[in-house]
């Protein structure tokens, strides 16, 4: 009997086997690489508190720059522009009054890329341990140069290490402008909510605390809580913005009643530090009201309990003729606002508020929200009144996150 078709097909029926067999001899491919560590910015050199370096963005139109030096004016651009300001600072000591003395010129705005400018400011907040940036807005009747110099005035007032960066909106920088300035207010919404998204998506941004003056919290509020609206939803959608940690609105120019139905809930749905300087002796938001109708009062005219918020009385702060201009101005507010921005610091232990009882006249209804804060210190039954000394308040001492005090300051 021929017996080799047998064996075929039993060699081709057990050929599976035998190459499963090898195949489970053969080594196994070696593992894919790991990716590239990435490498965390170096940071920049401390500042020099005499030539203190900044960052802008701008949505303001660009003129032609005079000896190398970027220029902006008081109308609209589509496009934003990105840069660094080189400033010089002189005097700052104190005088015995709670006016702060310092004198500031912008010797030089320089533009950037946008990817330049995150790098810069990456790297400038590297300086500090949470990677800290310093977002300031300024309000009405500003140009450029004017806003440069109060964001220079501020960092170099707070003695803050980590990213200033100035965000200027295109005012027209005059004081018949103010109908004008609102409307371009409105306008920045769109690239103010861009450049909050660009600071917090980095990686190397830790946490971001905003100061805004005047009509600037126009922008700044809509457009913060447009953001905080639509990242809610499931899971970690809103960790980025959430790395906005403080915020301080001075002298908000914007209608009280409308700030209490569509924005205080958001505004503080994340969990941020909110703090409000409110002032009675603020002549210029009294004529804002009157522009407008004289109905509707100004958010930050006058003192009402807003639960959720740290309400401040700032009305015994006497800096300038209309009482308006004193967050870069008043040695009292620059060491509490100091202590407002630092992670960790109890401002109510400062001995520089008194709590104060609101009246049930006094306490404001927040729509979208169940009732008063948990924290005592933004209840809403109470706010604070900000003290300055009759002969001045100290400059800023005792750094401990993210600011050092410029040996000019401490005299």
């Amino acid at each position: 009997m021929n017996m080799r078709p047998v064996f075929r097909v039993l060699a081709l029926a057990l050929l599976p086997l035998f190459v499963a067999a090898c195949a489970d001899k053969a080594p196994a491919p070696p593992p894919p690489p790991p990716p590239p560590a990435v490498q965390a910015p170096a940071p920049l050199p401390a500042q020099d508190w005499r030539k203190p370096v900044f960052y802008y963005a701008t949505n303001r139109n660009a003129l032609t720059g005079h000896n190398g030096s970027a220029q902006f004016g008081g109308q609209r651009s589509r496009q934003t522009a990105y840069g660094e300001l080189k400033t010089t600072t002189s005097g700052g000591q104190s005088d015995g009054s709670d006016l702060y003395r310092v004198n500031v010129n912008l010797d030089r705005a320089t533009r950037l890329s946008r990817a330049s400018f995150l790098g810069e400011i990456e790297r400038a907040a590297a300086r500090t341990p949470g990677r800290e940036v310093l977002l300031f807005i300024h309000g009405f009747d500003n140009s450029f140069e004017d806003a440069a110099k109060t964001a220079a005035r501020i960092g170099v007032g707070i003695g803050f290490t980590g990213a200033t960066v100035l965000y200027s909106w295109p005012s027209e920088g005059s004081p018949v402008g103010y109908l004008a300035d609102r409307n371009n207010a409105y306008f920045a919404v769109h690239a103010l909510k861009e450049l909050l998204v660009e600071l917090t998506a980095s990686q190397w941004v830790g946490r971001v605390s905003v100061v805004v003056h005047s009509m600037g919290n126009e922008a700044f509020i809509r457009a913060y809580t447009e953001l905080a609206g639509e990242c809610r939803g499931a899971g970690n959608a809103c960790a980025d913005l959430r790395k906005v940690r403080t915020m301080v609105l001075a002298a908000p120019d914007v209608d009280r009643e409308i700030f209490l139905d569509q924005h205080a809930a958001r505004l503080t749905s994340l969990d941020a530090r909110v703090v409000l300087y409110a002032s009675r002796a603020d002549v210029a938001l009294a004529a804002s009201a009157l522009v407008q109708g004289g109905d509707y009062e100004r958010l930050g005219k006058n003192v009402v309990c807003i639960p959720g918020i740290h309400v401040t009385d700032v009305s015994n702060v006497k800096t300038d003729v209309l009482g308006h201009s004193w967050i870069a101005q008043s040695r009292a507010v620059l060491q509490d606002l100091r202590c407002t921005l630092t992670e960790g610091c109890n401002r109510y232990a400062s001995g520089q508020l008194r709590e104060m009882t609101c009246t049930p006249a006094m306490r404001a209804t927040v729509a979208g929200t169940t009732g008063a804060s948990t924290d005592r210190a933004a209840s809403g039954a109470s706010f604070w009144q900000l003290l300055v000394p009759g002969g001045g308040s100290i400059a800023p001492t005792g750094a401990s996150f993210g600011f050092k005090v410029p040996a000019f300051l401490s005299n």
